[in-house]
């Protein structure tokens, strides 16, 4: 039986996307996206970084901005090297291969009320 590496999530970008252009000429766009789970006590939150390659990255770029919704599926990976002072550091990150936008703050936001009275004359 062949394994699956299939990791699919919500939750919300902690910043902006960043997009960034590698030496290699491939672009990538960067997403850090806050899961919460368990319950009570229990509860915690999860700080997943997304890679989302190519083209795909570069036309929603502009529309990943900090506090919104998104639903993530990918395959999960991992990067591990070794930093100048000989520490080695591995680091878990999702390789995106489908992505929705859920909301946005904007889409949330409550229409303001209007507190002011009419005018007398």
């Amino acid at each position: 039986m062949a394994d699956i590496n299939s990791f699919t999530f919500t939750g919300r970008l902690v910043k902006d996307a960043l997009m960034k252009t590698l030496p290699t000429g491939k672009q990538l766009l960067e997403l850090s996206v806050a899961v919460n789970t368990g319950y009570g006590d229990y509860k915690k939150t999860l700080f997943v970084k997304v890679n989302i390659w190519g083209a795909r990255g570069e036309k929603i770029a502009g529309f990943l901005k900090k506090g919104g919704l998104v639903g993530v599926t990918g395959s999960l990976d991992k990067n591990t090297w070794t930093d100048r002072d000989g520490i080695e550091h591995t680091e878990f990150m999702v390789n995106a291969v489908d992505i929705v936008m859920l909301s946005s703050k904007k889409m949330e936001a409550e229409p303001e009320s209007s507190t002011e009275e009419d005018p007398t004359f």
